[in-house]
């Protein structure tokens, strides 16, 4: 009986092919893998003359390890890009915080003259401003006339 005459009534090629598709499916050892790994630490980037010598210690051919190697490499970067982005999000969660934390406290800021909350009205502090400024500028005024006056005598 070949192939053909064992297919089911209602088996579609679609489900044939994924019962063949399973069927290829590989999985190393884990003596295989722990010798890869450690031939990874020694040699990051194998030629193919080392991909021959460690298919025959392993018994796998080189396009195999070749391409657990890239696997390998691409799973342990995903893995240390995942820890970053979750370092990097907690660090901001926690910057976020604080600059909320100090918002609330430039609005509950007291002024130590009036008593009040004015220091965290930013149009009252300019004002406020201006006026030492202009205050500054007459003294200044008075002070180098009065110099030149003296100066005269």
């Amino acid at each position: 009986m070949t192939n053909s005459q064992k297919k089911h009534v209602g088996d579609s090629s679609t489900s044939q092919k994924k019962a063949n598709k399973q069927s290829k499916c590989f999985r190393h050892t884990a003596e295989q893998v722990q010798h890869l790994k450690e031939f990874l630490k020694k040699c990051p980037h194998p030629d193919k003359d080392q991909l021959i010598q460690i298919g025959k210690e392993v018994g796998l051919n080189p396009k195999k390890i070749k391409t657990w190697i890239y696997n390998n490499k691409t799973t342990t970067k995903t893995q240390i890009e995942k820890s970053d982005n979750k370092t990097l999000w907690t660090e901001n969660e926690r910057f976020r915080c604080e600059n909320i934390a100090m918002k609330e406290a430039m609005k509950k800021i007291i002024c130590p003259q009036c008593d009040s909350k004015r220091a965290s009205n930013l149009e009252n502090l300019k004002e406020e401003n201006q006026r030492l400024t202009d205050e500054d500028e007459k003294l200044s005024r008075v002070t180098t006339t009065r110099g030149v006056d003296k100066g005269h005598e």
